[in-house]
């Protein structure tokens, strides 16, 4: 099979995935919230992200050393994938003992680290954070056997396997909820889907490259060590930036507000990261392809290549970003869960643009990862955490969860927006910048307007219910995509995107016949 079936079944098998790995997601907080208490919702929330923390650990090393498998996967060269696969399963292993140890330190610490701990009325809640422990060690061990099926282009594949086990596992929380309503067998069964995850992905990946069960293991060539180690650190600067920008809000919410306060982000969390999730899987299986094409073709193609990319992510996400601002309340209070649960609209405005922000980002870093530019924006992430820890804890107590969420937009505007397309463009395409940041801000005036529309049209519908919600949902379909249409649809981009889109729909209609 070719590399762009491959790439396309990729698209196709992570998006149906993710997608009913959502809508079961959406169920089981239903049913999670009906059984237990506001309580445990925060407590869930919260120690997943104490653990997200201490994911720092991981150093960047799995995308460091998924990069350097490239080449040697196109050259057939298995002794070096062999040792590749050795470091990978060395490193992992030692990071699995370190969050282990680590993260059961902190035990005695929850009192202080949790702002409402003292009214949580959660019987053996040290215990509960262990198992929490206890899982997040646990998924870094056979996980990196993983990563030669994903560099192979091939993520699909992982795709499947973990999806379809998270939905079992999730099933099953459910029901053993409803049965039982015992916290603790709930944690149980994530544990086991956890462990049953990489265990049948690590045979999958024995059965696809046979050599990986040989013993005899060359060294890796010195310079081949030499740009892991480069690439490492380069990474682990990215690392630093991701966990800190998108882990600590949480963390922060749970030590200045509360946990119960943490429990209601993450209804909202559940939604965004819920489409951040399938998007972003979407782009990572683009990955690799961008990268044969970066490798293969001249720059000039490779740049005409990203302004396509780019152009369908200013428009997803946008799109995104208004349904989300007409939706998320209306969804969450209405039909989903009830308004007890909601934030005020400043709050949600915050959570929307951060999302904008951050997809946005998507086809830059698409490119730069498929470039392995990471070493030239390496303290671009150091000065984004300083910035974004600093502008929250400042605003924190003034401003509450606002002033939290105005730090990770400070950081997002002063870094990211400017620096990540810099590197780009300068490294990656020997391009300039400005033509970029034209149209980047085109679109985004043009989203304001758009969003500014579609607000006004939808409330003049109520505020409850299944009707007016469709209503709504039917105006966010119809204002953004018609004025796109207005303003973009002689570019050249557009009618790529659309061609692009008309042939897939032919090919499924097809396969209908």
């Amino acid at each position: 099979m070719s590399r762009t079936s491959n790439s396309l079944k990729n698209i196709r098998y992570v998006a149906l995935f993710k997608l009913a790995v959502v809508l079961v997601n959406f169920l089981a907080r239903r049913v999670f919230i009906t059984v237990l208490s506001e309580a445990y919702l925060g407590i869930n929330g919260s120690f997943q992200n104490i653990l997200s923390v201490l994911s720092l650990a991981e150093l960047g090393v799995g995308t460091a050393i998924t990069y350097s498998m490239y080449q040697p996967l196109a050259d057939g060269d298995e002794g070096q994938l062999m040792g590749l696969m050795a470091l990978y399963r060395r490193f992992y292993w030692v990071i699995g003992v370190v969050i282990a140890i680590v993260g059961a330190s902190l035990t005695p610490l929850l009192p202080k680290l949790i702002h409402d701990h003292a009214t949580l009325n959660i019987p053996h809640i040290q215990l509960i954070y262990l198992l929490f422990v206890f899982d997040s060690a646990l998924s870094y061990f056979f996980v990196y056997k993983q990563s030669i099926i994903t560099a192979d282009q091939k993520q699909y594949i992982v795709t499947t396997y973990q999806n379809v086990i998270t939905i079992c596992y999730t099933l099953a929380q459910m029901v053993f909820l409803l049965l039982t309503k015992n916290y603790f067998v709930y944690l149980a069964l994530k544990i086991a889907g956890t462990i049953l995850t990489n265990l049948l992905l690590a045979r999958k990946a024995n059965r696809l490259y046979p050599f990986l069960k040989q013993r005899q293991i060359q060294p890796l060539p010195q310079e081949v060590r030499a740009t892991i180690s480069k690439n490492v650190r380069a990474t682990l600067m990215h690392k630093i930036g991701s966990v800190v920008v998108f882990e600590t809000d949480n963390v922060l919410i749970m030590y200045f507000i509360g946990a119960v306060a943490v429990g209601f982000y993450n209804n909202y969390l559940m939604i965004t990261q819920g489409l951040m999730t399938v998007f972003t899987m979407v782009y990572r299986s683009l990955t690799a392809s961008v990268g044969n094409l970066c490798a293969a073709e001249d720059k000039t193609h490779a740049y005409v290549v990203f302004r396509r990319l780019d152009f369908f992510t200013q428009w997803l996400f946008g799109f995104s970003a208004i349904s989300l601002l007409v939706l998320l309340n209306h969804f969450i209070g209405s039909i989903w869960l009830k308004e007890s649960y909601l934030f005020s609209f400043p709050i949600v405005l915050l959570i929307v643009v951060n999302f904008y922000l951050t997809g946005l980002r998507q086809s830059v870093l698409t490119f730069r990862d498929a470039m392995g530019l990471y070493w030239y924006d390496r303290y671009k992430p150091v000065a984004e955490s300083i910035i974004n820890l600093v502008v929250s804890i400042v605003l924190a107590k003034p401003l509450g969860i606002v002033g939290i969420f105005i730090g990770t937009f400070v950081s997002s505007i002063t870094t990211c927006v400017w620096i990540e397309p810099y590197v780009l463009h300068k490294y990656g395409f020997s391009a300039k910048l400005a033509p970029y940041f034209r149209r980047y801000g085109l679109h985004t005036i043009l989203n304001v307007a758009i969003a500014a529309g579609t607000w006004y049209l939808a409330s003049l519908l109520p505020a409850t219910g299944l009707l007016p919600f469709i209503g709504k949902l039917f105006i966010c379909a119809i204002v953004p995509n018609g004025c796109y249409w207005l303003v973009y649809g002689r570019t050249e981009e557009f009618r790529y995107a659309l061609s692009l889109l008309e042939s897939r729909v032919q090919k499924l209609l097809h396969r209908g016949n």
